[in-house]
C-alpha cells in the first residue's frame, strides 16, 4: 500500500564501550547489528504487510525478480536480466514478458528457487481469500506460466510498462514466497510460516519474541554470498525521542529515516556521518473534491496560495526537504522542473476568494451564501514534521479568512480500510506519501483508483489525465512516457487536486565504522548484504 509505505523505520547499531576497540581485521566480521523497528509486525510474511515494514522484511529475508541499484537502474535479482524490447524479454505487442531465473538461488531449507515459486506467489496475491493490502499492477497480469523451472512467462491483459518494476520488482512491496511450503494451504493468512518464515534473502529467521525483538542470522546459502555482519537484532522501539536521545548519548549509534527537524543535532553527533537522499516521497495537502467548497478550484487555489511551501521546508525540515521541486517526488525521472506549483501569494489568495463570493465576516472568517469557510485538516500523529506543518498551515489559512481546525489520527487508523482517508471522511488532509520510482502516477490520480477502490484520496477524475496515464503506461519507450507524464503534471498543476508541498529526503545517520552503505533509492535494506565493519568490533550477542 503506497500510502503507508512511509511508516518510519529506524536502524540502530548498538555497541557497548568494549565494542569500540579499533582492531585491524582482514576477514568477514562476525559482529551483531541491532536494527530497531517502531512497531512489532503482525506477520513476517510480506504479502500481509504494508509499506516500509514490508520492504524491511522483504529485503532482509526474501528475494525479488528485479531490484533498483544505487543509480536508479533496474537490475536483476533472481532474474538474470531485466526484460526489455531490446533483449527480447518483452514481446513486440508489449503484452508478454519473459524472465530467466538464476540457477544458484536456494531457499534457506536448501530447496531451489524456481519459476514455480514466482507463479505461486502471483496467484497468492490475486487470491481474494488472502489479506494482501493491494494488487495494483498484479491485476493487469492474465497469467504467469512456467515452461521450465527457470523460465517465467508473464502475460498481460494490456500493455503496461510499469509491470517491469512492479512484478516482484524494485517498486513492489512483495517478494517471492516458497511454493513447496505454502502451496498446500487454501490461504496464507494464518499459517505457521508467517511467524517462522523460510526465505531466500541475505538473512534467515532465527527468533521472534513478540512485542520485544526479532533476530536474524546471515544466510550462508545466499546466492550473492553470505553477508559480512552475521547477526541482526530488530528490537521494537516505538518512541522516536528515546532513540534520538540514545543516539546523542552513544547508546545507539545509527538511524535510518531520522526526523528531519532534528538534523542539526544529528549532524553534531561524533563518529557519525549524515547521508541525505532525495527519495520518491512527498508531502501533499489533499483536497476532498467531494466536499462542496473544495470542489471549487478557486477555493483550492486560495488555500494553496496562502501556504509558503519554501518557508515550511526551511523552518520545519531545516531545508532538507525540497519545496521547489515537490512533484519530483511523484514523477521522478519524468519530472518537469518548468511546471510551477501554486505560488505563495496570500494577498492574491484573498482577492481570489473575494471574487468567488467568499466575503470576510465579523470574525474575519469568510462566508458565502450563509456558509462559513470552515474546514477540518486531518493528519496522522507520530511525526514532528507533520504536526508542525499542519499547525503552520492552519495559521496561514486563518490569515486569509479560512478557518482550519486540526484533527489528529493514529497513523494506522488514518490509513485503515475504515479510516478517514479510504472512506473519504475528511475535508483537507496532510500526508507524507511514498510513491514508486517508476513515474506511473495512476495510483494517485486515475479515476478508477478513487478511494475506496484505490489510493486516489482526492476523488479526482479528469478523463484527459486518465488518457495520458494510460498512454504513459502503455509505452515501453522512455521518451514517450516522459512526454505523457509531463503533460499530466501540467494538467494537475491547473486542476490542483493536491497541493504538493515538498519532496522528502531520507536522512540516515550511520557510524563512520559502517562500510558498504549505499544511499537508499526506496529502502536501504536492499543493500544490507553489502554492509561490513571497516574495523573489527567484538560484536554483541
Amino acid at each position: 500500500m503506497r500510502l503507508s509505505r512511509v511508516l518510519l523505520i529506524w536502524l540502530v547499531c548498538l555497541a557497548p564501550p568494549a565494542c569500540h576497540a579499533r582492531v585491524a581485521t582482514s576477514g568477514p566480521n562476525t559482529s551483531t547489528l541491532v536494527v530497531a523497528v517502531r512497531n512489532d509486525p503482525r506477520s513476517l510474511n510480506p504479502l500481509l504487510l504494508e509499506g516500509v515494514t514490508a520492504y524491511t522484511f522483504g529485503g532482509l529475508l526474501y528475494s525479488y525478480l528485479t531490484t533498483y541499484d544505487q543509480h536508479g537502474d533496474l537490475v536483476g535479482d533472481l532474474a538474470l536480466a531485466v526484460p526489455s524490447v531490446a533483449n527480447g524479454g518483452i514481446s513486440a505487442d508489449g503484452r508478454t514478458l519473459t524472465f530467466h531465473l538464476r540457477r544458484n538461488a536456494h531457499w534457506q531449507d536448501r530447496a531451489p528457487v524456481t519459476s514455480r515459486d514466482v507463479a505461486f506467489t502471483y496467484r497468492a496475491i490475486i487470491n481474494p481469500a488472502n489479506n494482501v493490502p493491494e494488487r495494483y499492477g498484479y491485476d493487469v497480469v492474465s497469467a504467469a506460466e512456467t515452461p521450465d523451472p527457470y523460465t517465467l512467462v508473464v502475460r498481460l491483459k494490456r500493455r503496461f510498462s510499469p509491470i517491469v518494476s512492479l512484478f516482484f520488482g524494485g517498486d513492489s512491496n512483495y517478494p517471492i514466497l516458497p511454493a513447496h511450503l505454502l502451496a498446500k494451504y487454501p490461504t496464507i493468512n494464518a499459517v505457521a510460516f508467517n511467524a517462522s518464515p523460510v526465505g531466500s534473502g541475505p538473512y534467515r529467521f532465527a527468533r521472534w519474541e513478540r512485542g520485544d525483538r526479532i533476530e536474524l542470522d546471515a544466510n550462508d546459502a545466499y546466492y550473492a554470498g553470505k553477508p559480512h555482519i552475521a547477526h541482526l537484532v530488530l528490537p521494537v522501539v516505538p518512541d522516536d525521542s528515546t532513540i534520538i536521545d540514545q543516539l546523542r548519548t552513544g547508546e545507539l549509534s545509527a538511524g535510518f529515516f531520522t526526523d528531519t527537524s532534528r538534523v542539526r543535532e544529528l549532524r553534531a553527533l561524533p563518529n557519525h556521518r549524515l547521508v541525505v537522499t532525495p527519495v520518491p516521497y512527498f508531502y501533499a495537502l489533499g483536497f476532498n473534491l467531494d466536499v462542496q467548497a473544495l470542489g471549487d478550484r478557486t477555493v483550492r487555489s486560495g488555500i494553496a496560495e496562502a501556504i509558503d511551501n519554501e518557508m515550511l521546508a526551511r523552518k520545519i525540515t531545516l531545508g532538507v526537504d525540497d519545496a521547489r521541486h515537490a512533484t519530483r517526488g511523484l514523477f521522478t525521472w519524468a519530472y518537469d522542473p518548468h511546471v510551477s506549483t501554486a505560488p505563495y501569494d496570500p494577498e492574491g489568495a484573498k482577492s481570489l476568494l473575494s471574487r468567488d463570493g467568499w466575503i470576510p465576516g465579523p470574525d474575519g472568517i469568510r462566508v458565502k451564501n450563509g456558509k462559513r469557510l470552515s474546514l477540518q485538516l486531518a493528519f496522522p500523529v507520530g511525526s514532528n514534521v507533520t504536526t508542525e506543518m499542519a499547525t503552520a498551515i492552519a495559521t496561514a489559512e486563518r490569515q486569509i479568512g479560512v478557518d482550519v481546525t486540526l484533527r489528529q489520527y493514529d497513523r494506522k487508523q488514518f490509513l485503515s480500510e475504515d479510516g478517514p482517508m479510504i472512506q473519504g471522511r475528511y475535508q483537507l488532509s496532510l500526508f507524507d506519501y511514498q510513491g514508486t520510482y517508476d513515474p506511473d502516477a495512476s495510483w494517485l490520480l486515475a479515476c478508477d483508483q478513487r478511494a475506496p477502490h484505490g489510493f486516489n484520496m482526492a476523488h479526482y477524475c479528469n478523463p484527459p489525465v486518465d488518457a495520458l496515464l494510460r498512454e504513459g503506461a502503455a509505452s515501453y519507450d522512455r521518451a514517450s512516457r516522459i512526454a505523457a507524464y509531463r503533460a499530466v503534471q501540467r494538467t494537475i498543476a491547473v486542476d490542483l487536486p493536491y497541493d504538493f508541498l515538498c519532496q522528502i529526503s531520507e536522512v540516515d545517520v550511520i557510524p563512520v565504522n559502517l562500510g558498504g552503505f549505499i544511499p537508499p533509492l526506496l529502502s536501504p535494506f536492499n543493500f544490507v548484504a553489502n554492509w561490513y565493519w571497516k574495523y573489527a568490533t567484538s560484536g554483541r550477542s
